[in-house]
């Protein structure tokens, strides 16, 4: 595919919104399908089920519900002196909103019986493939951007992690209730632009996620004819990670290469968990890939498609380009095509097509 071709393939995704489930949706991914039709891959619709509660209310609610206990454990250290009864109960509901939010990220999509909704995924192969490129084709957008959503979730650990400690030193020294009171407050402000993050539809999600489709379509059309790979265009990756979820379950382990956020600007990164970083730095360690790539851990706050393969014991990675102006972005009216041009495509389609192509050439040497 040339680089028009692929520029006119992003102009054509990003031009407006694609909420999961929408018609917009629905008309990129036959764009998609037939691309990838033409460079001889065998395409099918995977229908799935999923509830869209987790997706649409599990941040602002756990937002809100950290809120209030900041909230309610303030008021309570103003009346209470030594603070460790009100912090006792605090720290106890957090961890209580803390396990609910980590169930609803791993099973809420596919549990609940409530909100469900009927997404479709877009599944092309050819051959017989032991690793699959995977980017989520649906977009959203919210009124605080991703940066700030990872930053409040960050400082609300430093925060909670802080209040802990504290909690524990009330048991052996007398602390001052201005302590406590100053971190319920910090972790007060944390909570807010979480308790805001309800899921709307303004912004074209050029950059989250169009530029990750381009790029999965271009590495894979550049892979030679005869090379086994797998695609997977995920919907309803912004409502809980449902399509990979509900994509993923039941299949054997491989390998996910995910591509999700090529800005014009900014380094390739390859986020990745434990399991996969290994198999990641091994390769660039042979040359793959240069040092220029950068291999790091996954952002707080952030869940990516790549999770849910790794949940389920793949090695999975993700693909990413930019800068912390990108992460400001993601998620705003901003995220359109006058602020992303589709520059960075080419070199994250060069890297995903060397990577996979590693792969499984490592693969058929050990048979």
């Amino acid at each position: 595919m040339s680089r028009s071709d692929a520029r006119e393939l992003l102009t054509r995704l990003g031009a407006s919104a694609r909420p999961a489930g929408s018609s917009a949706e629905a008309a990129a991914r036959e764009l998609c399908a037939e691309r990838l039709r033409q460079a001889g891959f065998e395409v099918e619709e995977r229908p799935f089920s999923y509830s869209a509660f987790p997706g649409l209310w599990g941040t602002p609610l756990a937002g809100a519900a950290l809120l209030l206990t900041s909230v309610g454990a303030g008021l309570s250290l103003l009346r209470a002196d030594p603070p460790d009864g009100p912090l006792a109960r605090a720290l106890t509901a957090v961890l209580i909103i803390g396990l609910a939010g980590w169930w609803l990220g791993r099973y809420g999509t596919r549990r609940l019986p409530f909100m469900r909704r009927e997404g479709l995924n877009l599944e092309a192969r050819r051959g017989v493939p032991t690793v699959w490129l995977t980017a989520h084709l649906d977009s959203k957008s919210q009124p605080v951007s991703l940066l700030t959503r990872a930053a409040a979730t960050v400082a609300l650990c430093v925060g909670w992690g802080c209040l802990a400690l504290v909690f524990g030193l009330s048991h052996f020294f007398r602390v001052p209730v201005a302590v406590p009171l100053s971190l319920i407050t910090w972790t007060a402000i944390a909570a807010l632009p979480l308790s805001l993050a309800v899921v709307g539809t303004n912004g074209s999600g050029v950059l989250d996620n169009a530029t990750g489709v381009a790029s999965i379509v271009v590495a894979a059309r550049e892979l030679e004819g005869t090379t086994p790979i797998g695609l997977v265009i995920t919907s309803a990756e912004e409502l809980g990670l449902a399509g990979a979820r509900a994509w993923v379950e039941g299949k054997s382990h491989a390998v996910a290469i995910n591509c999700d956020g090529v800005d014009d600007f900014g380094t390739l990164s390859i986020t990745a968990g434990a399991p996969g970083r290994k198999l990641w730095r091994r390769h660039q360690v042979a040359g793959v890939f240069g040092p220029e790539v950068r291999i790091r851990e996954s952002i707080p706050g952030v869940l990516l498609d790549s999770t849910a393969f790794s949940d389920r014991g793949w090695a999975a990675c993700t693909i990413s380009q930019g800068t912390i102006r990108s992460l400001a972005r993601i998620h705003t009216r901003r995220d359109g095509l006058d602020e992303c041009t589709g520059k960075g495509v080419d070199g994250a389609a060069r890297l995903i097509a060397a990577l996979a192509g590693a792969i499984i050439a490592e693969g058929k040497n050990s048979e």
